[in-house]
C-alpha cells in the first residue's frame, strides 16, 4: 500500500511539472527560441521576435501547396496538388485552368498573375480582370538559351521595367529572363562552382573528369527586392541567398551571415527587411544590406503540433503591417506570426540608420542595448552616431565589441590625427633629445673599463657552441653563401641550432597570428592553435624531405642534416623583422593596411631568396639546375600532398562503407 501510495504520488508530481511546462509555452504563445547576430560573431539568444498568432488555409482545402505571395491585401497560394492558385482576401477564390498541371509558382501585380507550372513547362500570364490566359511562355527558342536545355519553371518574378525572371529546375546558367512578349532576353546571376583542392584531386584521379566539367548550383527561388534589385535563393553554394544588381552582382555586404540551409522561399517587405525560410524550418530576417537581424526555427521535430511548429515549410510571405506568413506544405496551413515590440523597436533603428540618420536612431540603438547588450548591429549604430557626436573614444569600443573593422579604422583615424597634431612637436623634440642622449652615453661607455670587460664577455660568449651557432644564423641574412659553406664543409651547426630557430619560428608565428593589432588580426582565439602548429611544421619538413630525395637523384651534395640547418635559418628575415611588423599593425588604419602588405611582401620574398640561394650552395647547383631543382622539389610536395589526400578520402569512404555495414548488420539481427 505504501509503495503504491509512492508511486501515485510520483505520477501526480510528473504530471504536475508536464503540465506547468505546456502552460508556460502557451501563455508565452513561443514554442522556439529566437536568435541573432552576436558581437563574438556567433548566434546568441535575443528577445523574441515573432509570435505565432493563428493558422489558416485549412478550411480551403490546400493540397501540397509550393508558393505564397502576397499583393494589395490579397494572398496568392499555388496549390499544387489541387491544380489552381487560391486567392484569399476579403472573399476567397480560386484560378484554375484544364492546362495547370503542377502550379509551382505565382506572382500578381495590378493587372496580371503569372504561374510557373513545372508539369505544363509553361509559365502562364493570366489577365486578372478578365480571368483569362493572355500569354503562354514556353521553351525559349533562342540559340542563346541553349537548345539542349529543358524549360521546367518552378519560380517566377516581374520586375517594373517588364522583364519576367524565371527559375527553372536545373537552369544551371541562372535566373531566365524573358519580356512581356516571351521572348527570352538572357540569364542572371549564373552561381560560382565551390571547388576545394581535395574535390579537384578526387575529381581528376577518382572520377576521371576534368574540373571544367563542374557545373554551378541552379537558383531555387526569386523575389523582388528594392530599387529594381533581384532576390534569389540558392543551394550548394556559400552565398545561399543573393540580392543582384541588373548586372548579376551580388550587393550584400562582402560579412554578410550565409546560413548553410536549403532556402525554400524569399520575400522583401513593405520596409526593405528580407525574409527567408528553409525547409528546416528556420525563419531568418535580415535588413536590405544583408546584416542578420533575427532568426527562429519552427520546425515541429517532435510532433507536438504546436502553434507556430511547422512541418514542411514552402513558401514566405509579409502583409502591409509586418506580419509574417509561412506556407506549410505537409500540414496544408499557413502560419501566422506577430511581429513584438522589440521588433518594432529594431527594425525603427535599422531603418534610421540606413537613411544616415545616426543621431537620430541613437536613443532606439541605446535601449536596444539595453536589452540586449550583446545585439552585433546595435553597438556598429552607436559607433557611427558617437563618431558623429565626435567622441571617438567610446565610438573606438563601440565598433571593437561589434567586430566593425571599417568602423574601427575610421575612429582610429580620428583618435590618431588628434593626437599627432597635439603632440607631434613634443615627441619630435623627445625623439631628438633622446636620440642626442644616447649617442654621449654610448660615448662615455667606450671610454669606460666596463666596455672592455663588456667586450670580453661578449668573445667569451661567442666562444661557446650553441651561441656561436645562433649567431651564426643571423649571419644568414647578409652573407648565405658564406653560412651554406660553414654549415657543409666546417660543421659550425648543428641539429641542436636548427630546431631552436626552428622554435623561434613557429613562436614568433604565433605571436604574430594572436598579437597584430586588432585590423589585421587573423586568429581571435587559439582553438586552432595546434592544427596551425602542425600544418606548418609539416610544410617545413615536407620541404626539408623532398629536397633531399631530390638532391640525390639529381647529384646534389647536401647531407640532411645541412639541408635542414639551411632552411631553419632561412627563416631569419621573418624571425627578426616580424616582431616589428607586429606592432607596426597596431598603429595603422585600413587606409594604411599597404604598408603592412609591403613589409610583409618584402619579408616574404626575402626568406624565399635565401631558401634558394641555400638550394644552390648547399647542393653547389648552378644557376640552371638551381631552378630545375626548384621546380621539381614544389612538383614532388605537391604529389605527396595529393597522395595524402587521395588516401585520406579513400579512408573516409573505406570508414561509412565499414559503418554502413555495421549498421545494416545490427538492423538486420
Amino acid at each position: 500500500m505504501k509503495r503504491l501510495s509512492l508511486i501515485l504520488l510520483s505520477i501526480m508530481i510528473l504530471s504536475s511539472l508536464f503540465s506547468l511546462r505546456f502552460t508556460v509555452n502557451a501563455k508565452n504563445g513561443v514554442p522556439y527560441q529566437t536568435y541573432t547576430l552576436g558581437t563574438n560573431g556567433r548566434i546568441i539568444p535575443t528577445q523574441t521576435a515573432f509570435l505565432p498568432v493563428g493558422v489558416m488555409g485549412k478550411e480551403y482545402g490546400l493540397n501540397a501547396p509550393q508558393d505564397i505571395f502576397y499583393f494589395n491585401k490579397e494572398f496568392y497560394i499555388a496549390d499544387t496538388n489541387n491544380k489552381r492558385v487560391l486567392i484569399i482576401g476579403e472573399d476567397a477564390k480560386e484560378v484554375k485552368f484544364d492546362e495547370f498541371i503542377t502550379p509551382m509558382g505565382v506572382f500578381a501585380n495590378e493587372e496580371y498573375l503569372f504561374v510557373a507550372d513545372k508539369g505544363a513547362k509553361t509559365v502562364f500570364q493570366i489577365k486578372k480582370a478578365t480571368n483569362e490566359i493572355i500569354l503562354r511562355i514556353t521553351k525559349p527558342t533562342s540559340p542563346i538559351y541553349g537548345q539542349k536545355n529543358d524549360f521546367l519553371p518552378i519560380k517566377v518574378a516581374v520586375g517594373s521595367n517588364d522583364s519576367i525572371y524565371i527559375v527553372g529546375e536545373g537552369s544551371t546558367s541562372g535566373i531566365i529572363q524573358v519580356n512581356y512578349a516571351g521572348e527570352f532576353i538572357g540569364y542572371l546571376g549564373i552561381n560560382t562552382v565551390p571547388l576545394s583542392l581535395r574535390k579537384i584531386i578526387y575529381n581528376f584521379f577518382v572520377k576521371g573528369s576534368n574540373v571544367a566539367s563542374s557545373i554551378p548550383a541552379s537558383p531555387t527561388n526569386v523575389a523582388l527586392g528594392q530599387k529594381g534589385s533581384i532576390l534569389t535563393t540558392n543551394i550548394n553554394v556559400q552565398e545561399t541567398f543573393k540580392r543582384l544588381n541588373i548586372s548579376g552582382v551580388n550587393t550584400l555586404l562582402e560579412d554578410t551571415f550565409y546560413p548553410q540551409v536549403t532556402f525554400t522561399d524569399i520575400t522583401m517587405n513593405f520596409e526593405n527587411f528580407i525574409y527567408l525560410v528553409s525547409s528546416e524550418g528556420y525563419v531568418f530576417e535580415y535588413d536590405a544590406s544583408g546584416r542578420l537581424l533575427f532568426t527562429f526555427d519552427t520546425k515541429d521535430t517532435q510532433m507536438t503540433q504546436m502553434l507556430g511548429l511547422t512541418s514542411q515549410p514552402t513558401g514566405i510571405a509579409t502583409d502591409d503591417v509586418g506580419n509574417l506568413y509561412i506556407l506549410d506544405k505537409g500540414n496544408n496551413s499557413i502560419y501566422v506570426y506577430q511581429r513584438t515590440v522589440f521588433v518594432d523597436l529594431v527594425h525603427q533603428a535599422v531603418t534610421l540608420f540606413n537613411d544616415g540618420k545616426y543621431l537620430e536612431s541613437k536613443p532606439l540603438w541605446e535601449e536596444i542595448n539595453r536589452q540586449n547588450t550583446s545585439f552585433a548591429f546595435a553597438h556598429t549604430a552607436l559607433g557611427m552616431a558617437l563618431t558623429k557626436e565626435g567622441d571617438f573614444e567610446s565610438a573606438l569600443q563601440e565598433f571593437y565589441d561589434a567586430k566593425d573593422y571599417q568602423g574601427y579604422s575610421m575612429a582610429y583615424w580620428e583618435i590618431r590625427n588628434i593626437a599627432i597634431q597635439k603632440n607631434l612637436t613634443t615627441w619630435v623634440i623627445i625623439l631628438i633629445a633622446s636620440l642626442i642622449l644616447l649617442k654621449l652615453s654610448y660615448s662615455l661607455f667606450k671610454s669606460t673599463k666596463i666596455y672592455d670587460k663588456y667586450l670580453a664577455l661578449k668573445e667569451t660568449l661567442h666562444q661557446k657552441k650553441w651561441i656561436g651557432e645562433l649567431a651564426l644564423s643571423t649571419r644568414m641574412l647578409r652573407h648565405p653563401a658564406d653560412v651554406c659553406y660553414l654549415i657543409k664543409r666546417k660543421n659550425k651547426a648543428s641539429y641542436r641550432s636548427g630546431f631552436v630557430v626552428l622554435f623561434l619560428f613557429l613562436l614568433v608565428y604565433l605571436v604574430n597570428s594572436y598579437g597584430q593589432g586588432f585590423l589585421f588580426r587573423t586568429q581571435e582565439n587559439a582553438s586552432n592553435l595546434f592544427l596551425q602548429i602542425l600544418i606548418v611544421i609539416g610544410i617545413i619538413f615536407l620541404y626539408v624531405v623532398v629536397n633531399y630525395l631530390i638532391s640525390t637523384l639529381s647529384d646534389g651534395e647536401g647531407r640532411f642534416k645541412d639541408i635542414f640547418i639551411a632552411t631553419s635559418y632561412s627563416l631569419m628575415p621573418i624571425i627578426i623583422f616580424t616582431l616589428p611588423m607586429t606592432l607596426i599593425s597596431h598603429v595603422l588604419t585600413y587606409n594604411e593596411s599597404f604598408i603592412y602588405s609591403f613589409y610583409h611582401q618584402i619579408i616574404t620574398g626575402w626568406t624565399i631568396l635565401l631558401l634558394i640561394l641555400s638550394i644552390k650552395n648547399i647542393h653547389n647547383y648552378s644557376v640552371w639546375e638551381t631552378i630545375k631543382s626548384i621546380l621539381i622539389i614544389l612538383f614532388g610536395m605537391l604529389i605527396v600532398v595529393i597522395i595524402g589526400l587521395l588516401i585520406y578520402t579513400f579512408m573516409g569512404q573505406l570508414i561509412d562503407f565499414i559503418i554502413s555495414i555495421i549498421k545494416e548488420v545490427v538492423y538486420r539481427v
